[in-house]
């Protein structure tokens, strides 16, 4: 079956507190092609897989969790995504993959290659002949003068050879020297031209070998297509992919937008999110999750309710236990076998094959698979003692059984080999006989009716000597101990499990889970990638690198798990968004909501006269506001930057916008100290007036909180306090909003008009023995 690769782009991505899942979609009419091509010219009977087809999914961050992939089939009409039933998926599977290199042809290129040598070679020949002249022109010496004979004159002198032969030495020289400097021009670039094409070549010759930098996931999906289902409906058909992947983080950050003339806010929310995923988010519909993706959480069980006489419970096995017997499966097989062994004779050599074995993947950040397999290690390595003793006991008996089959004249097989080496190799090799060998077909035939029969026996034996009592008391339990697999650990993988084959005598009927490099490698050699370096190395950089844990939150940033308490929420973004996967917090808009405002003042006159703007409104959204920073916006106008707290869904809150200038208080009291009566127990009055002068200068109606206290005397005290006048009338005031609750608090709610002034007053009076004084004074105001 081909493996078709598609291609895929992110379309959402989840954030929770820590980690990502990312979904991505891979439109199916890309497959459309390879679909038609399996069905032209194939019969029914004669294309079994004419359903099934392998797509997969290349490029993917080599931190994403394996466990975590999931693949379905939707429709992509409408916005309401329906799982399509006449695909199914039904099997997945992750591996390793290398981006293909840039396609290079090896004749043209070796054809270039051969002729930049051919001038590489013409113009190094041509220096060197150049060269070859320059220096016998340099040998070239101008003859000197010729010496005359004693007692003779001098001989004639020949100057203009002379003058002629150093000129033509001298302009020589200058023209080949010139010819070396333009040539080795040439050379140097014909010398360049030839090592860029050597480089391709090496490029070409190296595109089956992986590199670091290059090694990337791939999600291989098998997709089985229903009869009913016709190639042309596939184009309205997607492919979903969504998976787990480490190193992204988030905190919410609001910005709060209000207007004075209409009474009503815009809530942005935002969030600062970090990621370092390995690969880019690129206009991608956000989600934003407080929630933890791996915890644990114990499912509970819910027994039915019935009526009636109590019975006893018993919870349902999800497990079955194996049959009894799965040795009997494979008598056949043996004694097919040994007389198979038998009949090529003895003078038949088995070479003493050595299957590879890879170490298993160590020091990679383990997966709830990957952990669950460890927690596997003790019950194989007792698996594997109790089948060397039940291996060692089936040999007595199959050595019983070869010793009988004596009696007819043949050489047994087994007495090829002398030493435990070659009995053990026997055991777990299997055998490949050769098509250029005869086989006795006498042999086989002869024994073929006895073989049932012999291999009934042969099972019964092996049974008992496995469990040493008698068959009828053998226990299921036996079996699952011996198993690799042991199926109460809750190991759900079983697509990646695998049968060994029936001449291994130990793993035969047993499933076993393939580590994880090995089902890497072999990912890598189905496209014929060659690997030479340590992909445990690799894998183990890329899950340290996608984290976000030890990166520091921005200024006002809080950690949205521990905020969020015992509930999860989910916020939906409403737009696309761009995020690099750079491991910095970005700004992203998530959604916006609009509320109604109440714009209120609050002024303590006692403490302060400044008044301050108080804007409360409900939280619009289905899920709680979380605590973060906010921007604060009035009438378009950046006010103040603050941070909220926490309000759940519908909840009210409030915002401080600081001091309103335009609305001025003053407070003025007044004291007077009076004796009630003559006689002989008398009181003094100490009789309080507070006058609070209130003017608005806005020029619409202000809505105005006014709170005040009275002097409350201790529980003990003989002393009276009396509110005697209130104008206009107030409400008690207990601070309880703050959880800090306070006694003889009141406040005035009143309502100023525009360019309007208004008065509040309260007398009260408090009562003493002539005889005492209050503490720190009798007059309360200043």
């Amino acid at each position: 079956m081909s493996i078709v690769q598609i291609n895929s782009k992110i379309d959402k991505v989840k954030v929770y507190a820590v980690g990502s899942t990312v979904t991505r979609l891979a439109k199916l009419a890309q497959i459309n092609e390879q679909i038609s091509e399996q069905s032209v010219n194939n019969a029914p009977d004669r294309n079994p897989d004419r359903h099934k087809i392998a797509v997969e999914i290349v490029g993917l961050p080599l931190a994403l969790d394996d466990d975590s992939v999931r693949v379905r089939v939707e429709t992509s009409e409408s916005s309401d995504r329906l799982v399509d039933q006449s695909i199914i998926v039904t099997d997945v599977r992750v591996g390793l993959s290398v981006p293909p290199p840039p396609p290079v042809t090896q004749s043209s290129l070796e054809a270039e290659i051969q002729a930049a040598q051919v001038e590489v070679d013409r113009l190094q020949d041509l220096r060197n002949t150049l060269e070859l002249e320059t220096r016998i022109l340099q040998k070239l010496n101008v003859p000197d003068r010729p010496m005359g004979e004693e007692g003779k004159a001098p001989p004639t002198s020949p100057t203009g050879a002379r003058l002629a032969l150093a000129n033509f030495k001298d302009e020589q020289q200058k023209l080949r020297l010139q010819e070396i400097r333009e040539l080795a021009q040439k050379l140097r670039q014909a010398q360049e031209n030839l090592a860029d094409l050597q480089q391709k070549q090496a490029i070409a010759s190296n595109a089956h070998v992986a590199k670091e930098h290059e090694l990337r996931k791939t999600i291989i999906a098998h997709l089985h297509l229903s009869d009913r289902q016709p190639t042309t409906s596939l184009a309205n058909l997607q492919l979903v992919v969504e998976y787990f992947v480490n190193g992204a983080r988030w905190t919410p950050s609001y910005v709060c937008r209000l207007d004075s003339a209409t009474n009503r806010a815009a809530i942005a929310v935002r969030a600062l999110i970090c990621q370092r995923t390995g690969e880019d988010w690129a206009g991608v519909r956000l989600e934003l999750s407080t929630a933890t993706p791996t915890g644990w959480c114990e499912l509970p069980e819910l027994p039915s309710l019935r009526l009636g006489r109590s019975q006893t419970y018993s919870p349902q096995k999800a497990w079955r236990n194996p049959p009894q017997g799965t040795e009997l499966l494979f008598a056949d097989y043996d004694y097919q076998k040994q007389n198979a062994r038998n009949a090529i004779g003895a003078n038949f050599h088995l070479p003493n094959f050595k299957i590879p074995q890879v170490a298993p993947l160590k020091n990679i950040q383990k997966s709830n698979l990957s952990e669950k397999v460890e927690r596997l290690g003790d019950l194989e390595w007792q698996a594997e003692y109790e089948e060397y003793e039940l291996e060692q006991i089936r040999y007595s008996s199959n050595q019983e059984f070869f010793d009988a089959e004596l009696s007819d004249g043949s050489v047994p097989y087994m007495s090829d080999f002398d030493d435990d080496s070659s009995i053990e190799t026997f055991a777990t090799v299997p055998i490949s006989v050769p098509a250029s060998m005869p086989i006795s077909r006498k042999a086989v035939r002869a024994a073929a009716p006895q073989s049932v029969e012999r291999s009934r026996m042969m099972g019964m034996q092996e049974l008992s000597a496995q469990s040493q009592v008698p068959i009828s008391d053998y226990r299921e339990d036996t079996l699952i101990s011996a198993a690799i697999f042991d199926p109460r650990e809750e190991i759900k993988n079983y697509g990646l499990m695998r049968l060994a084959e029936p001449s291994n005598l130990e793993l035969r009927g047993k499933l076993n889970l393939p580590d994880t490099k090995t089902l890497y490698l072999e990912s890598l050699q189905r496209r014929k990638v060659t690997v030479n370096f340590e992909i445990e190395r690799i894998l183990q950089i890329a899950l340290d690198r996608a984290t976000c844990r030890e990166t520091r939150l921005p200024d006002g940033g809080i950690n949205v798990r521990q905020t969020a308490g015992a509930f999860d929420f989910a916020y939906l973004g409403n737009g696309r968004v761009d995020i690099p996967t750079d491991g910095q917090f970005h700004s992203v808009a998530l959604l916006q909501e609009s509320a109604e405002i109440d714009l209120r003042y609050i002024v303590v006159p006692r403490e302060d006269t400044n008044v301050f703007r108080i804007a409360q409104l409900r939280n619009p959204l289905r899920a709680p506001l979380l605590a973060g920073a906010a921007d604060i916006y009035v009438d378009g106008e950046y006010i103040l930057s603050t941070k909220i707290a926490t309000v759940p869904p519908k909840g009210q809150m409030e915002l401080a916008l600081g001091v309103e200038q335009a609305i001025k208080v003053a407070r003025n009291t007044s004291f007077k100290e009076m004796r009630s009566g003559m006689s002989l127990v008398s009181f003094n009055e100490l009789r309080h007036h507070i006058q609070i002068a209130i003017a608005n200068r806005l020029g619409r109606e202000a809505k105005i909180e006014v709170r005040e206290r009275i002097p409350q005397p201790q529980p003990d005290a003989k002393v009276d306090v009396t509110v005697t006048q209130v104008t206009p009338a107030w409400e008690k005031y207990e601070q309880q909003e703050r959880n800090a609750p306070i006694k003889g608090g009141y406040r005035w709610q009143i309502n100023v008009a525009a360019g309007s002034e208004t008065e509040l007053n309260v007398d009260y009076t408090i009562k003493i023995f002539v005889d005492n004084e209050l503490v720190n004074g009798n007059r309360r105001e200043e």
